[in-house]
């Protein structure tokens, strides 16, 4: 079984959300953002969750009585495909399977159709995410989760000072002039790092 992004999800924070003296589309800032959100994001992220709405498609070698979906919240299935004995790709009538929480069940009477010996056979395209839509509604999954927003806010705040040239330099003294002391401490990083964790920590996915 794998998991691929079909639509990446559109960004959940942006430059304008992060404190500094940059334009609100600076470029850089984006990146870091984007960076960021990759590190928890989605299939490939260690959160196992995903942010913000995107389109991904589930694979799998054969039929099971339900399939789990990654990356919850799930907010609908787009369709589920399969190859036939002769390598030609059917799709389910939706009315074959229900989503209940993040798993899809096969209803009963179903009877799966035979189908190709391949690693890819079953393939199930699904909307996931956060949609800002009331989720006590069919297909609403709320809102983003803040505590997220702020960890990648408060992330890229980090990255952003971690990039300055002399962000390691500790004082900075000219001799009759006077001295600059950097903030960015060792141990205001961890301070950071550990924040970002407590604020994540619930919101991960355990598989």
């Amino acid at each position: 079984m794998y998991v691929r992004v079909i639509t990446p999800p559109d960004p959940i924070v942006t430059p304008a959300d992060i404190a500094g003296d940059h334009g609100p589309d600076d470029a850089g800032v984006a990146a870091l953002i984007q960076a960021v959100t990759e590190q928890i994001d989605g299939p490939e992220g260690w959160l196992g969750r995903a942010l913000g709405p995107q389109t991904l498609e589930l694979a799998q070698a054969e039929f099971c009585e339900w399939v789990g979906l990654p990356c919850r919240p799930i907010i609908t299935i787009d369709n589920v495909r399969y190859l036939d004995r002769s390598e030609d790709e059917q799709t389910l009538p939706d009315s074959d399977y229900r989503v209940i929480g993040n798993r899809l069940y096969f209803r009963g009477g179903f009877t799966a159709p035979a189908i190709m010996r391949a690693p890819d056979a079953l393939r199930i395209r699904y909307q996931a995410g956060y949609n800002d839509e009331d989720a006590s509604q069919v297909g609403g999954t709320g809102p983003v989760p803040e505590r997220a927003r702020q960890a990648i806010i408060l992330s890229v705040q980090h990255l952003k000072s971690l990039a300055a040239q002399d962000v390691f330099l500790r004082v900075d003294e000219v001799e009759g002039v006077g001295s600059r002391q950097y903030s960015v401490t060792d141990a205001a990083s961890r301070v950071i790092e550990q924040a970002c964790d407590r604020m994540l920590t619930g919101l991960r996915v355990y598989s």
